[in-house]
């Protein structure tokens, strides 16, 4: 959880002129109060008021959303009474003025839906974001972080305009809150990724994946889009693991094969690729009727691409066609075709998870 370091500053002050050592955490256990300080193994348990745990006395703060707690030796004379007094002058300070919560942790709640209803409002109001806008969530993930976040990599590299927000959701993952204003759809948008993933390889040498959701018009839906920018990653990583960029709305058929079983899948999939057509579809001929779909099945299209003769690619198909009775080069055996290659995905590999 993020809070405004104005707050953390103020409070680690007063932390400071306490006889007692104290500590601020979140409900990871991370320490907020005094910077810098050592992560806690939160015990399991800790419920509203006050716990002894393990030479501990921990107090969950009242009425707070994320949760805190507070922290101190049980052994020091008075604490019971001391975090007490703590609790309360978190909630004094929280609740005055403006809110301790950043606008970057606003927007991190509103995409995990996470705020809804009035306090939605409350929190847009308060920080001026527009209610009604159209906008598209983006995410970009990077494969390695080995020294820095993504957020610090990607917040100097990728162009944002007046109505972008950049949010960082973990040390591998940021949002892209996308302005659609002047965005003419997904096209732009996949133009926009391919342009950041060239600009992330050649000045940071690192590779990136990213997930595209549908555009979304008020600040409540915005959660909905970020979530279909996770689904296309998680399913675009299942079906089209050679692609970097994943469009939730192109993937349609994806994620309906997706809720196939996999005994169903693996069942009608064999009806095409048993030991019967093994030699048949080895790697030569799935590479060509790929690259024949990708061509939106051009004969010299596809031949050119592949650096082979027309004459062969008819050949290869005129085969397909003799042993298995789909003729590739019409529509409807060619969707049964790829219908029924995709389903050995299906139920075979846990997407992949994008927090």
């Amino acid at each position: 959880m993020l809070i405004e370091k104005r707050h953390l500053h103020r409070i680690e002050k007063i932390f400071d002129m306490l006889t007692l050592p104290m500590r601020l955490l979140d409900a990871q256990g991370a320490c907020l109060v005094p910077a810098g300080g050592e992560p806690v193994a939160l015990p399991a348990g800790i419920v509203q008021g006050l716990n002894h745990r393990a030479g501990e006395l921990y107090l969950r703060a009242l009425d707070m959303n994320p949760v805190l707690y507070l922290a101190a030796p049980a052994s020091a004379p008075g604490v019971e009474d001391i975090l007490c007094m703590a609790d309360a002058m978190l909630m004094s300070q929280f609740k005055s003025g403006p809110s301790a919560f950043g606008l970057t942790e606003v927007y991190r709640r509103i995409l995990r839906q996470e705020l809804t209803g009035t306090d939605l409002l409350s929190r847009a109001n308060e920080h001026q974001i527009p209610l009604e806008m159209s906008r598209c969530v983006m995410i970009f993930q990077l494969e390695q972080t080995d020294k820095t976040s993504a957020y610090a990599v990607l917040g100097e590299l990728v162009p944002i305009s007046d109505g972008d927000v950049l949010v960082e959701m973990n040390r591998h993952t940021v949002a892209l809150i996308k302005d659609m204003n002047g965005i003419d759809g997904a096209d732009d948008l996949y133009q926009f990724a391919e342009a950041v993933q060239e600009t992330v390889m050649e000045e940071a040498v690192q590779n990136v994946m990213v997930g595209i959701g549908e555009e979304r018009h008020t600040l409540a839906q915005l959660g909905e889009s970020y979530a279909e920018a996770r689904r296309a990653m998680e399913v675009g990583h299942v079906f089209n693991p050679s692609q970097s960029i994943h469009v939730f709305h192109r993937l349609m058929l994806e994620r309906f094969l997706m809720n196939v079983s996999r005994e169903e899948g693996m069942h009608y999939h064999s009806l095409l690729f048993n030991r019967k057509t093994a030699k048949l579809f080895n790697e030569e001929m799935l590479q060509t009727i790929d690259m024949f779909f990708r061509k939106d099945l051009n004969l010299s299209d596809t031949a050119r691409q592949l650096f082979i003769h027309r004459n062969t690619l008819v050949y290869r198909l005129d085969k397909v066609q003799r042993l298995t009775g789909l003729d590739l080069r019409h529509f409807d055996d060619a969707v049964t075709f790829k219908i029924l290659y995709v389903l050995k995905k299906c139920g075979q590999e846990k997407p992949k998870q994008i927090i």
